[in-house]
């Protein structure tokens, strides 16, 4: 058999885990000297409330697994003579899915490790596309990479941000760009892509965010979407008007709405939304 792992910052919801036999290997948030493993003790409530409790008290940071992590992890799952196919998040946030190789060199038994280059929802839907393949029996390791490959070029992933404070604080961007967003009350978009963070808009105020979508909405109103993920921090009442309106112009789509990650929302902040999608194959 084929098993499937991959990392925490992989959004799924805990029954599908269990039912398609996912293996999760959680990233870590350090509080001052505490550690805590994120989707095990921490989740990105639990840490976006932290923040705001303590203002002036010590900055979460991130920590990816460590090589023996993974070495135990595919050990274990390899030592019947299954082989393991590894999905992980972008190499550009993280040296998880470097850790997650130079382990597979390692490990005793037949790893494969693939670099996504996505993160949250769009990475636990490549997961899961996987895990389906897997568990049906009917595809080898290199065609559910073939397939995986393929929904990689499809995807896309765009954050919204309403500070940038907390992207300088973890180091993502510079201290002089976070204090000028501060003061011009800069709301932000990027794109997530295999190399870069691009800067997709900026400017005053939500609307702003309103003008990003409108764009968006007008240049994928044809686009064939088989996934469309909404992930958010603190109210969730704009992502579940965003839900109502994606889930009108795409009907055909259940657009599925989860709180992010302990991970991203260290960098994000409070009040960020991540709309991630994936294409139908021409």
């Amino acid at each position: 058999m084929i098993k499937i792992v991959t990392d925490s910052t992989a959004l799924i919801p805990e029954e599908t885990v269990n039912k398609l036999d996912i293996k999760v290997i959680p990233l870590n948030v350090n509080i001052g000297t505490q550690a805590y493993q994120d989707g095990v003790d921490m989740d990105g409530q639990k840490l976006i409330q932290y923040i705001k409790d303590n203002p002036k008290g010590d900055f979460p940071t991130t920590s990816q697994p460590s090589i023996g992590q993974f070495v135990e992890v595919y050990n274990e799952l390899t030592k019947d003579g299954d082989t393991v196919l590894s999905l992980h998040m972008t190499d550009l946030l993280s040296g998880t899915v470097h850790a997650a190789s130079q382990a597979s060199e390692i490990a005793d038994g037949d790893v494969k490790v693939v670099n996504t280059h996505y993160i949250d929802q769009s990475l636990g839907f490549l997961v899961v596309e996987a895990a389906k393949m897997a568990q049906s029996g009917d595809y080898t390791r290199d065609q559910i990479i073939e397939h995986v490959n393929k929904d990689i070029e499809n995807s896309e992933l765009y954050i919204g941000v309403s500070t940038l404070e907390n992207l300088v604080k973890g180091g993502r961007i510079s201290k002089a760009t976070g204090i000028i967003s501060k003061m011009m009350n800069l709301h932000v978009v990027f794109q997530l892509l295999p190399d870069d963070l691009k800067l997709q808009l900026k400017g005053r105020g939500k609307k702003t965010i309103s003008k990003w979508l409108d764009q968006f909405f007008e240049t994928n109103a044809n686009t064939n979407y088989k996934f469309i993920g909404i992930s958010y921090t603190g109210s969730d009442e704009f992502a579940m008007a965003l839900k109502k309106r994606l889930e009108g112009q795409f009907p055909n789509v259940n657009v599925l709405v989860q709180y992010t990650s302990s991970i991203v929302s260290v960098h994000t902040g409070e009040n960020a939304f991540a709309i991630m999608t994936c294409k139908q194959d021409d």
